[in-house]
């Protein structure tokens, strides 16, 4: 969709968000779709299963709106201005930075993304296992921090 001065900025940002909120309708039901032969296993779940996927998500998060190495995932939906990088004032490339700097949100699609991948098959199980085991570890160097920073005052 193409901007339009006579349409304010903030109906064009809700039809943008509508969009999104449609794009991650569609991504739920693909993921159910690939998850729907393996649904025996999702009503067998476990709180050693839902601790996994939790882990593995709070990491994939924190992936995605955190670290460095996802910096150029970002910076690809940011404009550049005087050497310095902001968000665009309207349009897709927004609700995208917004999707990516907000907790909840990334946190949704991190989500579906983890569960659908645990309940894949094994080598999605996998990939969640070593993204849990990542995610322990940031817990445990943020518990860490802040006993350091406690320890300080």
């Amino acid at each position: 969709m193409l901007y339009c001065p006579l349409m304010g900025a903030e109906k064009e940002e809700r039809i943008w968000t509508i969009v999104a909120i449609g794009f991650y309708l569609v991504a739920f039901g693909v993921c159910a779709a690939i998850i729907g032969g393996h649904i025996t296993r999702l009503a067998s779940f476990t709180f050693f299963d839902l601790t996994v996927v939790s882990l593995a998500t709070f990491r994939l998060v924190h992936l995605l709106t955190y670290d460095k190495i996802f910096d150029f995932v970002r910076e690809a939906f940011m404009d550049k201005r005087g050497g310095e990088l902001h968000k665009p004032k309207r349009g897709l490339r927004r609700i995208a930075c917004e999707l990516l700097e907000c907790l909840w949100c990334t946190g949704m699609w991190s989500g579906l993304i983890a569960l659908t991948l645990y309940l894949w098959g094994i080598w999605g199980a996998f990939i969640v296992f070593v993204f849990a085991v990542a995610g322990v570890g940031s817990l445990l160097q943020l518990v860490s921090k802040a006993i350091a920073r406690s320890e300080e005052k």
